[in-house]
Protein backbone atom coordinates (compact mmCIF):
# COMPACT_ATOMS: atom_id res chain seq x y z
CA UNK A 1 0.00 0.00 0.00
CA UNK A 2 1.30 3.45 -0.95
CA UNK A 3 1.11 6.29 1.49
CA UNK A 4 0.21 9.64 -0.02
CA UNK A 5 0.38 13.01 1.57
CA UNK A 6 -2.67 15.20 1.28
CA UNK A 7 -2.69 18.83 2.34
CA UNK A 8 -6.04 20.39 3.20
CA UNK A 9 -6.28 24.15 3.00
CA UNK A 10 -9.20 25.72 4.81
CA UNK A 11 -10.44 29.24 4.67
CA UNK A 12 -10.61 31.67 1.81
CA UNK A 13 -7.69 32.49 -0.40
CA UNK A 14 -7.25 36.24 -0.35
CA UNK A 15 -5.56 38.36 -2.92
CA UNK A 16 -3.79 41.42 -1.71
CA UNK A 17 -5.29 44.62 -2.97
CA UNK A 18 -3.02 47.53 -3.83
CA UNK A 19 -4.38 51.04 -4.28
CA UNK A 20 -3.40 52.92 -7.44
CA UNK A 21 -1.27 55.28 -5.33
CA UNK A 22 0.63 52.37 -3.78
CA UNK A 23 1.05 50.67 -7.19
CA UNK A 24 2.46 53.88 -8.67
CA UNK A 25 4.84 54.35 -5.72
CA UNK A 26 6.07 50.74 -6.02
CA UNK A 27 6.55 51.04 -9.79
CA UNK A 28 8.52 54.26 -9.41
CA UNK A 29 10.66 52.61 -6.73
CA UNK A 30 11.27 49.46 -8.78
CA UNK A 31 12.34 51.26 -11.94
CA UNK A 32 14.70 53.87 -10.49
CA UNK A 33 18.18 53.84 -12.06
CA UNK A 34 20.35 51.22 -10.37
CA UNK A 35 17.43 49.42 -8.70
CA UNK A 36 16.60 45.85 -9.70
CA UNK A 37 12.88 45.27 -10.16
CA UNK A 38 13.28 41.63 -9.14
CA UNK A 39 14.65 42.65 -5.74
CA UNK A 40 11.73 45.01 -5.13
CA UNK A 41 9.27 42.28 -6.21
CA UNK A 42 10.92 39.73 -3.92
CA UNK A 43 10.74 42.15 -0.98
CA UNK A 44 7.03 42.72 -1.66
CA UNK A 45 6.30 39.04 -2.17
CA UNK A 46 4.89 39.57 -5.67
CA UNK A 47 5.99 38.37 -9.08
CA UNK A 48 8.15 40.81 -11.02
CA UNK A 49 5.74 40.60 -13.97
CA UNK A 50 3.15 42.34 -11.80
CA UNK A 51 5.43 45.37 -11.50
CA UNK A 52 5.85 45.45 -15.28
CA UNK A 53 2.06 45.13 -15.74
CA UNK A 54 1.49 48.05 -13.37
CA UNK A 55 4.11 50.10 -15.21
CA UNK A 56 2.27 49.53 -18.51
CA UNK A 57 -1.01 50.38 -16.74
CA UNK A 58 0.30 53.80 -15.66
CA UNK A 59 2.70 54.74 -18.45
CA UNK A 60 1.59 52.77 -21.51
CA UNK A 61 3.78 50.55 -23.65
CA UNK A 62 6.75 52.92 -23.56
CA UNK A 63 7.80 53.59 -19.96
CA UNK A 64 8.18 57.12 -18.73
CA UNK A 65 11.68 58.45 -19.23
CA UNK A 66 13.43 60.12 -16.30
CA UNK A 67 12.82 63.84 -16.05
CA UNK A 68 15.61 66.31 -16.57
CA UNK A 69 17.29 67.60 -13.45
CA UNK A 70 17.09 71.31 -12.60
CA UNK A 71 20.21 73.28 -13.46
CA UNK A 72 21.62 76.65 -12.54
CA UNK A 73 23.47 78.89 -14.94
CA UNK A 74 26.60 80.56 -13.62
CA UNK A 75 27.02 84.27 -14.12
CA UNK A 76 28.90 85.36 -17.23
CA UNK A 77 32.63 85.74 -16.96
CA UNK A 78 33.74 89.29 -16.06
CA UNK A 79 34.50 91.66 -18.92
CA UNK A 80 38.12 91.61 -20.18
CA UNK A 81 38.92 95.00 -18.63
CA UNK A 82 37.92 93.62 -15.19
CA UNK A 83 40.24 90.62 -15.40
CA UNK A 84 43.68 91.05 -13.83
CA UNK A 85 46.63 90.60 -16.16
CA UNK A 86 47.91 87.00 -15.84
CA UNK A 87 51.51 86.53 -14.80
CA UNK A 88 51.98 83.18 -16.55
CA UNK A 89 51.34 82.30 -20.16
CA UNK A 90 47.58 82.26 -20.78
CA UNK A 91 46.09 78.79 -21.09
CA UNK A 92 43.59 78.06 -23.80
CA UNK A 93 40.16 79.09 -22.61
CA UNK A 94 38.15 76.02 -21.61
CA UNK A 95 35.42 75.07 -24.01
CA UNK A 96 31.92 74.37 -22.78
CA UNK A 97 31.12 70.78 -21.92
CA UNK A 98 27.80 68.95 -21.80
CA UNK A 99 27.67 65.28 -20.91
CA UNK A 100 24.44 63.26 -21.02
CA UNK A 101 24.33 59.60 -20.00
CA UNK A 102 21.68 57.36 -21.51
CA UNK A 103 20.95 53.71 -20.75
CA UNK A 104 22.87 52.59 -23.84
CA UNK A 105 25.19 55.50 -24.63
CA UNK A 106 27.01 58.54 -23.29
CA UNK A 107 26.94 61.80 -25.24
CA UNK A 108 29.72 64.35 -24.65
CA UNK A 109 29.51 67.72 -26.38
CA UNK A 110 32.35 70.23 -26.22
CA UNK A 111 32.62 73.70 -27.64
CA UNK A 112 29.95 75.63 -29.50
CA UNK A 113 27.24 73.44 -31.01
CA UNK A 114 24.04 74.09 -32.91
CA UNK A 115 21.11 73.61 -30.45
CA UNK A 116 18.99 71.94 -33.14
CA UNK A 117 21.71 69.35 -33.71
CA UNK A 118 21.95 68.64 -29.97
CA UNK A 119 18.17 68.18 -29.77
CA UNK A 120 18.20 65.79 -32.73
CA UNK A 121 21.03 63.69 -31.27
CA UNK A 122 19.42 63.51 -27.83
CA UNK A 123 16.06 62.53 -29.35
CA UNK A 124 17.73 59.79 -31.41
CA UNK A 125 19.62 58.37 -28.41
CA UNK A 126 16.54 58.42 -26.18
CA UNK A 127 14.37 56.70 -28.80
CA UNK A 128 12.05 59.64 -29.43
CA UNK A 129 11.38 61.48 -32.66
CA UNK A 130 12.86 64.95 -33.01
Amino acid sequence: MTIQRVEVITGQERRRQFSDEKKLRLVEEAFQPGVKATEVARRLGVDVSLLYRWRRQFFGQQPRLPAFMPITVAADAPAPEEVAEPTAAPAASPAGLIEVEFATARLRITGAVDPALVGTVIAALSGRSA
